[in-house]
């Protein structure tokens, strides 16, 4: 009876247009959503200190209902009788319900609002308990009428007499603590808030999630028309962006840096001003002084330079003449008709010594390649560059093709007026001839290798799914280790199988250059692997440095993508995921070249295996399902790329520093993806 003045009373206090009948009963206008919370479930749904209701499914409920134009009504209670005022008195017609087969045959659940991982959490003086075989012979706390509560059910290997049950996980944690429990499974997202905002430092999370449910908003299975309003609304809601808002405040809450750093900055900022006035007299003194010492140095540089770079093109084409076995000199006229041809090359072409003078020269290319002869040449007037580097296909007389290696640069008379193109070509047909074979073998051997590991895919999922089966069916302690064996070996066989499908990926995919955002990509790729390995990426030391102009860069985005997943997961793979300290920083090495370091301070590599890391199926020490082929996929990628990988440094206890050397391209199309 209290319970029910009380819910009369914070009808009246939110303004509901439901009605309220003279016995106390609560009546559903088409108009009210009266939603039912657990009292106590930090941060989804709870009531605060003022004793307002509060949380994120609080405020998305709410926002649902200001788009669908309804008011809300919000009934808190234990779980218990807020799902009974839901599901038999019907005090309640909108409630949060973690989703299961079981449940949907009592009410129905809109579209998911979001995940929710649960986790074994015990104390932190104990062994920890790390995954649900080891909960055989435990007491486990959980929360009553909940989602695991449901999961208990199907798992035969445990004695549901142990299970012990609380109105709210927060009582199943404090029974952990008390000693109540060996451990409790509960969410990680409520237990974290409820321990970061009570400071409990006795209980820690001993286990990666064990499952992960969806959290929809229910309704009975009577109200199908408040179910559709409620998608819709949840629809508009996401669209508006008022979603990711709620999502951010309490799903993924930040202090604000002035909050973390607030003094620190206030220190800092009064030694700096001291510092400024010390030292501001002395830099005034001596800034005219610099000045003028700096614009006669930058003068002298200057002068410099252009006679360096004159000598260095000049030493450039003279090795690369001499560097030329069989080079043949072509010189033209300004309408591109040859002059002068030697012997070498008119035979290469199947034509007669001096047949080709005055032919266009452009009219023994391919089309592509004769285009492109003209756009260089036309650079080469406009003073662009003094010689430019390019290959040539020629089509012979009987239609056949030859490659030229080609030097173009300006042909001068003695006034240094141009009168036509000087080429230094080389015959590098055969070595053209061996690339394209090996291209296509390669093409070949990527195309197998796919094809394998996407057939296999179908017998591997059959064995695992025959696997779960037995463990979920089997009673006899061997046969349910038997089956925990198989299913172990085929995740490793379908590990190998899906490195294998990604070395084919990087083998026969074809390069596309794209514009994106480098510290956005890193940073979501850390934030994807702490997440898919149940970790707190916030507690980690990871520092991204990018030391260029600009965030933005030019490459192949999937296959840069894949080079620092496989280096940031091999490095926290070896190490502690909170202990070590990991940064990656991008720099310019040359005008050629993005220098991007990974560095840790974790176990290192001994100096005996150094030569050995980058090999296909090498994998130290580790015994897991991988099979050593993260540094062999991330070394294709950089071959793929046109780059370089090595290992730059590493040492027991002190650490690795691994470079990858990353080709500077034109900027392509800007394409955010």
């Amino acid at each position: 009876m209290k319970k029910l003045i009380i819910g009369i009373l914070l009808i009246y206090c939110f303004k509901s247009s439901a009605q309220i009948r003279s016995n106390g009963e609560i009546v559903n206008s088409p108009d009210t959503i009266i939603y039912g919370i657990d009292s106590s479930y930090e941060p989804y749904e709870f009531v605060d200190e003022d004793g307002n209701a509060a949380g994120f499914n609080v405020e998305l409920i709410r926002a649902i209902s200001a788009e669908l134009g309804k008011e809300v009504v919000i009934l808190p209670d234990s779980w218990k009788n807020t799902r009974k005022a839901l599901e038999q008195t019907g005090i309640v017609n909108v409630a949060a319900y973690f989703k299961s087969a079981e449940r949907g045959s009592v009410v129905s659940f809109s579209q998911p609002i979001s995940l929710v991982y649960y986790s074994i959490f015990s104390r932190s003086d104990k062994i920890p308990i790390e995954d649900l075989f080891t909960l055989a012979g435990k007491r486990v706390a959980i929360q009553e009428y909940t989602i695991v509560d449901d999961y208990f059910l199907q798992l035969a290997f445990l004695d549901t007499a142990n299970i012990k049950r609380y109105s709210s996980e927060f009582e199943a944690i404090e029974a952990v603590i008390a000693g109540e429990a060996d451990c409790a499974i509960t969410s990680y997202m409520s237990t974290n808030y409820k321990m970061n905002l009570s400071d409990i430092d006795e209980i820690q999370s001993s286990s990666d999630p064990v499952f992960i449910s969806e959290y929809s908003f229910v309704v009975n299975k009577k109200d199908s028309a408040l179910l559709d309003s409620l998608n819709w609304g949840l629809r508009l809601v996401k669209a508006s962006g008022e979603y990711d808002r709620i999502y951010q405040k309490w799903l993924l809450p930040e202090k604000s840096w002035w909050v973390q750093y607030k003094q620190y900055f206030i220190l800092s900022l009064a030694l700096i001003l001291a510092g400024l006035a010390l030292v501001l007299s002395y830099i005034l003194m001596l800034k005219r002084q610099v000045r003028k010492k700096t614009l006669r140095i930058k003068q002298e540089v200057e002068s410099r330079r252009g006679k360096e770079k004159e000598l260095g093109e000049s030493e450039f084409l003279r090795r690369k003449v001499e560097s030329f076995s069989s080079v043949m000199i072509i010189e033209q006229n300004l309408n591109h008709k040859i002059i002068k041809a030697p012997k070498l090359f008119h035979s290469l072409l199947e034509y007669s010594d001096g047949e080709l003078i005055d032919t266009t020269i452009t009219e023994l290319m391919e089309a592509d390649f004769a285009s492109s002869d003209l756009k260089l040449k036309t650079a080469l007037l406009n003073c662009e560059f003094n010689f430019l580097d390019s290959e040539i296909e020629f089509i012979t007389k009987s239609q056949r093709k030859v490659w030229m290696e080609c030097s173009t640069s300006i042909l001068f008379n003695d006034n240094r007026k141009p009168i036509g193109f000087l080429q230094f070509m080389l015959d590098v047909t055969p070595l053209k001839q061996s690339n394209l074979s090996l291209k296509d073998m390669n093409a070949e051997l990527a195309n197998f290798m796919y094809k394998t590991s996407h057939d296999v895919r179908g017998p591997i999922a059959n064995i695992l799914g025959l696997a779960s089966i037995g463990k979920m069916t089997a009673t006899n302690n061997d046969i349910l280790q038997y089956f925990t064996l198989v299913e172990q070996s085929t995740q490793k066989l379908e590990h190998i199988f899906n490195d294998f499908k990604e070395v084919s990926f990087i083998l026969n995919n074809e390069i596309r250059i794209t514009t994106f955002d480098l510290k956005e990509l890193i940073c979501e790729l850390l934030e994807s692997i702490f997440f898919n390995k149940g970790k707190d990426i916030k507690m980690a030391k990871v520092k991204v440095q990018i030391n260029l102009p600009s965030n933005f860069i030019s490459t192949d985005k999937a296959l840069l993508k894949k080079l620092i997943f496989h280096l940031v997961e091999n490095a926290f793979e070896h190490n502690s995921y909170y202990d070590t300290s990991f940064t990656i920083t991008v720099s310019k090495k040359s005008d050629q070249f993005y220098q991007l370091l990974f560095e840790d301070d974790g176990v290192g590599i001994p100096e005996e295996i150094h030569d050995k890391v980058f090999d296909v199926f090498f994998k130290g020490k580790r015994m897991d399902v991988n099979i050593g082929m993260g540094l062999y996929i991330s070394k294709k990628v950089m071959n793929r790329l046109g780059g370089e990988l090595k290992l730059r440094n590493s040492l027991p206890n002190q650490g690795t520093v691994i470079e990858a050397l990353l080709p500077v391209k034109q900027l392509g199309p800007l394409i955010y993806n």
